[in-house]
């Protein structure tokens, strides 16, 4: 089962998903995708866009669509926090606990 989450990752890629699928198929004269699969308003923003230019390579597409997405946007730093866990939960070195009796033998004559 999954969550429908349409302002999270998934549902930004299946609009502009359907945005790009929707502009090749208007520029390769093909029949359009059903109106459940058509973008959002800024999706139509992004296929009109697409659909301005027609000889434009996927490379170029491509690349256009990486500058928009700002990817640069946000860095991260990897850094190792310093843990200071609390006293119960340190493993303390005991002498091993005698679940059984040691073994006895009687002597043979």
């Amino acid at each position: 089962m999954t969550l429908d989450d349409p302002n999270g990752f998934m549902g930004l890629f299946n609009d502009a998903y359907h945005a790009v699928a929707r502009a090749i198929c208007t520029l390769g004269k093909q029949q359009p995708p059903p109106y459940f699969t058509k973008p959002s308003a800024k999706g139509e923003k992004v296929q009109k866009q697409l659909e301005k230019y027609p000889d434009a390579k996927v490379f170029d597409i491509e690349s256009a669509l990486d500058e928009a997405a700002q990817q640069d946007l946000v860095s991260s730093n990897k850094k190792l926090v310093s843990v200071n866990a609390p006293h119960w939960l340190h493993i303390k070195e005991m002498s091993p606990k005698i679940i059984s009796p040691k073994p006895k033998f009687v002597k043979l004559d």
